[in-house]
């Protein structure tokens, strides 16, 4: 990870996508759980996260490969439907770190 110097991130920014993804992926795993929709843009903010997060070399909190790995197995018909379009982002969810 960087130090400012423009090699990477700041690991305090780093730390901080992942607290926010954490959260996004919590709210993910709820909805899911009490049957409201999953929607279109959760679902591209926390594949942004991941890829993000795979760019600075910083690992995925439980939470958020628990919450991307159901989706794409949803997505490839291996798993519980989610609900909303994550249909169409099939090739925008990365495989497990």
């Amino acid at each position: 990870m960087g130090n400012g110097d423009g090699s990477g991130a700041p690991s305090a920014k780093i730390a901080e996508v992942q607290r926010l993804a954490t959260a996004l992926a919590a709210r993910v795993r709820y909805a899911q759980l009490v049957g409201r929709p999953v929607y279109e843009a959760q679902i591209s903010a926390l594949v942004g996260a991941a890829r993000l997060m795979d760019e600075e070399k910083a690992s995925w909190p439980p939470m958020v490969e628990e919450v991307l790995t159901e989706l794409a197995r949803t997505i490839e018909g291996t798993g519980p439907a989610a609900e909303g379009t994550a249909e169409d982002l099939a090739d925008d969810v990365p495989g497990e770190p």
